[in-house]
This record gives structure tokens, sequence and C-alpha cells, in this order.
């Protein structure tokens, strides 16, 4: 096992609570779980490219990093409005 594999494996963790704190508690901490998963998401994208080699992970990475903001931003115009 490579120090990168290594690297993402120890990041599922945080990405598994993150998640779970985005389906447990008030709208505003859900919101924030929410970018917190896809910031570590993001991350461990990253660091798989590197582990195995692919630089399309790489692409998913970023793509993934610049639409995370105004998806959260939507998300929270939407329960503000409508909610």
């Amino acid at each position: 096992m490579t120090m990168w594999m290594g690297a993402a494996i120890g990041l599922l963790p945080p990405v598994a609570a993150a998640l779970v704190a985005a389906l447990h508690g008030p709208v505003g901490q859900r919101l924030v779980a929410v970018q917190l998963a896809t910031a570590l998401a993001s991350l461990l994208l990253a660091l798989m490219t590197f582990a195995f080699d692919q630089p399309s992970f790489l692409d998913l990475s970023l793509t993934l990093a610049f639409l995370s903001l105004p998806g959260t931003l939507l998300m929270a115009l939407f329960l503000e409005r409508w909610l």
C-alpha cells in the first residue's frame, strides 16, 4: 500500500462523520456539514489521483471543488425562501 493510499484511507472516517452530521441536526449545521463533506471528498479524489496514477480523478476533484460552493449557496437560498 502506498503512502497516498494510506492518506486516502485515513480521510474516510472524517468524510463519514461529515455525512452523518449532514443527515442529522439543524439546517445550518447540515449545510456546514455538506460543505465539509465536499471539501474532504475533493481532497480524497486528489489523493486518489496519485494513489492510482489516474489524472482524470484530479479533474473530478476540481469540478467538485468549483461546484460545491454555488450548490450550497443555492440550497441555502432555497431553504430561506420556501421553508
